[in-house]
C-alpha cells in the first residue's frame, strides 16, 4: 500500500537545523518520513542553498524557492505604513511559491497539506481539495505586541505595534481558513480557541533529540560561565541579551567578577560583536558554532532572559537535555509548564534573576540536581518521538476522513450544516402521517 503523500510548506530551509524553526521541520520530517511520503516546499536564500542539502533530500522531495533579502529597517517601516497586510505576509507570499504549490497539487496526488506559520497560507489555492493543517510555531501577534513594549530604540515601538495590530487581524483569520490548527502548547491552544471559537485545534509541540543532546560526564562544568543562544535577527533574542547585559550582568559580576556570558548563534549585531571584543565586558561572542553540545555540557547554566516572543523555545529543551541547568523568565519558558525549583529556576526581575544565577554558580550540587531533573522531564515529555506521534495521529484522522465538514472553513461548514438540516426537516415534513 502506497504511503500517504504530505505536502509541507515552510518559510525557510530546514537544513542545516541551526535555529528553532529549522530544527523543528528537520526533526518532524525525519520522524514522519517513515510513514508518509513528504514533499517539502520552502523558501531559501542563496547562502542557505550553498550548504550540502543531501541529508534533507534523503528524507523528502525537497523543493526550494528563492526568497528576497529581508528589507532594511527604513524599507520595512515604509512597507508597514503602505499596506494592510503584515510585512511577513508580503515577504513569504510570492508568485513563484504559488506556482510551485499548484504544480505539485496538479501533477501529484496529495493527501494532506501541512503549513508552518500563518503567513505561508496565502500561497495555497483558495479552496484546496485536501485537508490543511496549519501549525503555528508562535502566536505572532502576541510576540510582536510584547516586543512593541520593550523595543529599543523607543521610536521603533509604534511601527512594531502597528505590525502587531495587523497580525491580530490576519492571524486569526488564517486559523479559520485551515481544517485544523496545530498549537505548540496548551497555552497557545487556549489563545487560539478563545480568539476563534469553533476552530478545531490539536497539540503540535516542539521537541528535542534526546539521543543527540545528552550530558557528557567527561566534561567539567565551568563555574564562571553561562550560555545564551539564538538567531539574533529575531528581535526577542537581541532584546533578551541586551536586557541581561545591561540589567543582570552587573549584579552578577559585582559578586563574581570573572563571570562571563557566552553567546552562541548566527547574526549577532555589531553592538554585541563590539562587546565580545572588549575583554572587560564579561561577554564572549562565539557566534554560529558547528556543535552547541560542548558549550551546553561545559557551562554552569543556560540563561533565558526573554521579555518578548511567543511559543516554546528549543534552546531550553536542548540545554536541559544536556543536563545544563536553566534560569528563565516566565515568558522564556512559556508553554512548557516546568516546575520552578525542580526543572529550572524561573525569575522575572533583574535582582532575582542574578541571585538565581549566582546560586547555581555557588552551589554545584544544586546545578547538578536541576540539570538531572530537567533532563528526565524533557526525555519523558518533550522528545521528538512524542511530538511526531501527535502529528501522526492528526494526519491519520484527517487523511481520507468521511466527514466532509473537515475540509471546509467555518463559513462553508455553517452553510453545509444549514442545508443539511433543511433537507432533514423537509424529509420529516414529507412523511405520511401514521
Amino acid at each position: 500500500m502506497a504511503q500517504p503523500h504530505i505536502l509541507m510548506l515552510t518559510p525557510y530551509l530546514p537544513y542545516p537545523p541551526t535555529s528553532g524553526g529549522r530544527s523543528r521541520t528537520y526533526n518532524l520530517v525525519r520522524h514522519l518520513q517513515r510513514d508518509y511520503r513528504i514533499t517539502l516546499l520552502c523558501f531559501g536564500r542563496p547562502e542557505e542553498r550553498a550548504f550540502d542539502l543531501a541529508p534533507m533530500q534523503a528524507l523528502c522531495n525537497l523543493i526550494v524557492i528563492d526568497r528576497a533579502p529581508s528589507p532594511s529597517t527604513l524599507k520595512a517601516a515604509w512597507l508597514s505604513l503602505t499596506a494592510l497586510k503584515t510585512i511577513t505576509m508580503r515577504l513569504y507570499h510570492t508568485a513563484e511559491m504559488e506556482q510551485a504549490v499548484n504544480r505539485v497539487l496538479h501533477e501529484q496526488k496529495v493527501d494532506l497539506i501541512h503549513v508552518e506559520s500563518f503567513y505561508m497560507l496565502p500561497n495555497l489555492p483558495a479552496q484546496p481539495d485536501v485537508p490543511v493543517l496549519l501549525s503555528e510555531p508562535a502566536i505572532e501577534y502576541i510576540a510582536w505586541w510584547r516586543h512593541a513594549q520593550v523595543a529599543q530604540p523607543w521610536y521603533t515601538r509604534p511601527g512594531i505595534a502597528l505590525e502587531a495590530l495587523k497580525m491580530r487581524l490576519w492571524e486569526p483569520r488564517a486559523w479559520t481558513e485551515a481544517t485544523v490548527v496545530g498549537a505548540m502548547s496548551p497555552t497557545d491552544e487556549q489563545i487560539i480557541r478563545r480568539t476563534t471559537p469553533g476552530v478545531p485545534t490539536i497539540l503540535s509541540p516542539n521537541g528535542v533529540d534526546v539521543e543527540y543532546f545528552q550530558p557528557n560526564p567527561a566534561l567539567v562544568r565551568d563555574r564562571r560561565t553561562a550560555i545564551y543562544m539564538g538567531d539574533y535577527k529575531y528581535f526577542p533574542n537581541t532584546d533578551a541579551v541586551f536586557y541581561f547585559i545591561e540589567s543582570i550582568l552587573p549584579l552578577i559580576r559585582a559578586r563574581q567578577p570573572d563571570f562571563r556570558l557566552v553567546l552562541l548563534g548566527k547574526d549577532p549585531p555589531p553592538e554585541l560583536v563590539a562587546l565580545g571584543d572588549d575583554p572587560g565586558s564579561g561577554v564572549t561572542v562565539a557566534g554560529l558554532v558547528p556543535d552547541t553540545r560542548p558549550y551546553l555540557q561545559r557551562s554552569a547554566a543556560f540563561v533565558c532572559p526573554l521579555r518578548s516572543g511567543s511559543g516554546t523555545r528549543f534552546k531550553l529543551l536542548e540545554s536541559l537535555a544536556c543536563g545544563c541547568p536553566v534560569i528563565s523568565t516566565s515568558i522564556g519558558c512559556e508553554g512548557l509548564d516546568p516546575v520552578d525549583g525542580q526543572h529550572m529556576l524561573i525569575r522575572d526581575t533583574p535582582q532575582a534573576f542574578a541571585e538565581a544565577v549566582l546560586h547555581i554558580l555557588d552551589d554545584p550540587a544544586l546545578g547538578e540536581r536541576i540539570g538531572q531533573q530537567g533532563r528526565q522531564w524533557v526525555v519523558e515529555h518533550h522528545a521528538w518521538t512524542h511530538s511526531a506521534a501527535l502529528l501522526k495521529q492528526a494526519y491519520d484522522k484527517l487523511i481520507g476522513h468521511e466527514d466532509p465538514t473537515l475540509r471546509m472553513n467555518p463559513q462553508q461548514r455553517e452553510e453545509f450544516l444549514r442545508r443539511l438540516h433543511q433537507a432533514i426537516d423537509a424529509r420529516q415534513d414529507d412523511k405520511p402521517e401514521s
